[in-house]
């Protein structure tokens, strides 16, 4: 072959190798539009549940309903080498550890709750005190669509019955004795009130509620409920129901009366009796947070009484916020927990029992 007509050869790869790779770039330009013009209009749909699994910028996505109650997760790589310490032990920081036993797969000696008080519960303290008797600072007022109760608590054993879920038990106890009120309201020093299972609300109070359902949560970011009501509400049976079951009063956020709306919405019928809600048969210390303790400790998750945590301090670099250590106060002693970056630390702020005082009957 002639240097002429090999280079024109090798001018004509050259030129076919330019081509394909010039196609590439536009080709990958186009995907690019085509991915930012498809995120966009995502952007614009309000009520729509795409891109609901989607993980955050911290690698969570949230779920709802009971789908994936009833799956095994997989066994997260990793979890071996992890150790978690939990600030307190309330619900919240019980139903912490025992998800991380029954769907994190974590050893249970790798968890470590600590608490300030002699007694695990937090506001579910149900607890005897020889000077003032039984007392409870907190309880939950509990009905059917609690996905995140329920499906715990049909993993803890009941202590009380052998071969039995909490969740059964509890489940068998509404059906037998289902919670209602023989009488709802009072007047003239007890004597019933007589509201008979009505609303009475006007249709115009009817519209002013579904009018509040139905507006964008921006638009009642500085409103109270007195703005979005008037008396054809407020002078009705049924805002004496909402407002005595939900402690709601006339100034309380307007969003947040919508948002209660909207997670209740299912159980309006049960106002007028309560029966829409459904309770454990001793008080929520004995029926639910002594079950969770025993489950964890068999698990050989280690509780620390009598440990206070003042303050976390964290390292913040690199985009990154990593705890290096946990500051506490162990028996009035003060003491430093040193983490690494394969501890995880859960800490429930905004406690209900963070500000309550015992107080009596004057």
């Amino acid at each position: 072959m002639s240097k002429k007509k090999l280079g024109i050869g090798i001018a004509a790869v050259a030129a076919a190798g330019a081509g394909a790779a010039a196609l590439t770039v536009k080709n990958h330009n186009k995907a690019k539009v085509q991915k930012e013009k498809a995120a966009a209009e995502h952007a614009e749909y309000r009520n729509t549940e795409r891109g609901k699994h989607e993980k955050n910028s911290k690698g969570i996505y949230y779920t709802n309903g009971n789908y994936e109650a009833f799956a095994r997760p997989r066994k997260p790589e990793g979890v071996d080498d992890k150790n978690a310490y939990i600030v307190g032990s309330g619900l919240a920081s019980l139903a912490a550890a025992c998800f991380l036993v029954r769907d994190g797969q974590m050893p249970g000696s790798h968890i470590h709750i600590l608490e300030a008080m002699d007694i695990a519960g937090g506001a579910c303290d149900g607890i005897f005190d020889p000077a003032r008797g039984y007392v409870m600072r907190g309880g939950r007022e509990m009905e059917n669509h609690f996905e995140c109760l329920w499906d715990l608590f049909r993993s803890i054993p009941s202590i009380e019955t052998p071969g039995v879920s909490v969740l059964d038990e509890y489940y068998w106890l509404n059906k037998e004795d289902p919670n209602y009120s023989l009488c709802r309201a009072t007047v003239n020093r007890g004597k019933d009130a007589h509201t008979d299972g009505k609303f009475n609300l006007s249709q115009k109070g009817c519209m002013e509620i579904m009018k509040l359902f139905m507006t964008r949560d921006e638009d009642l970011y500085d409103k109270t409920i007195e703005d979005v009501f008037d008396d054809e509400v407020f002078d009705s049976t049924f805002w004496l129901y909402w407002r005595t079951m939900f402690a709601f009063e006339n100034w309380h956020s307007a969003l947040e009366m919508k948002l209660y709306f909207q997670r209740f919405i299912h159980h309006i019928s049960g106002l007028p009796d309560f029966s829409a809600l459904k309770f454990t048969k001793y008080n929520q210390y004995e029926s639910l947070i002594l079950p969770m303790v025993k489950y964890l400790e068999a698990a050989g998750v280690t509780f620390q009484y009598n440990t206070e945590v003042t303050n976390v301090i964290f390292d913040m670099r690199d985009g990154k916020k990593i705890a290096k250590t946990i500051e506490c106060r162990v028996n009035g002693t003060e003491k430093g927990i040193p983490l690494t970056e394969n501890d995880l630390v859960f800490v429930t702020n905004g406690s209900c029992t963070e500000g309550t005082i015992y107080g009596d009957q004057n």
